[in-house]
């Protein structure tokens, strides 16, 4: 209980971060989380460049640095590491949600933990990525003539 009115205190007195993102950024970033959360990779070129990617193992390497910070913070109090792999062995796939949750720890994105870290992994690509698709929708439109 002590864990959870800690949250709800940082919760309630951290202000909401602001980001100055185009629409266009925005919606392809809630595209790229959505796909790194799903375990896909991210892949984009702009012209005269090498191509860039951000690796679903890139994500999960995010993913773990979050779960191990939590730890190291002592926020796992019902050591809910050990509770979530005998779950996963045992086949409880309710306790297994409950104890991953728990271990991600509260979020004010509507969309979770899991996708808050896209996004801050993603967030610093965004408008390089836009550029991308730009020139994209550019090259094809000059192919059409």
């Amino acid at each position: 209980m002590g864990s959870a009115l800690h949250h709800y205190d940082i919760w309630k007195t951290t202000p909401p971060e602001l980001f100055d993102d185009s629409e266009e950024q925005t919606a392809w970033l809630e595209s790229a989380a959505e796909q790194l959360v799903m375990g896909c990779d991210i892949h984009w070129k702009r012209r005269n460049q090498s191509p860039h990617t951000i690796t679903a193992d890139s994500y999960v390497t995010a993913l773990q640095d979050h779960l191990n910070q939590r730890q190291i913070d002592g926020m796992d109090e019902r050591d809910a590491f050990a509770r979530l792999v005998l779950a996963a062995r045992n086949g409880c796939l309710g306790d297994m949600r409950d104890h991953a949750d728990y271990l991600l720890g509260p979020c004010l994105n509507p969309n979770g933990t899991l996708h808050e870290i896209a996004l801050t992994l993603l967030r610093p690509l965004a408008a390089d990525a836009v550029a991308a698709e730009r020139e994209a929708h550019e090259d094809d439109r000059d192919a059409d003539l």
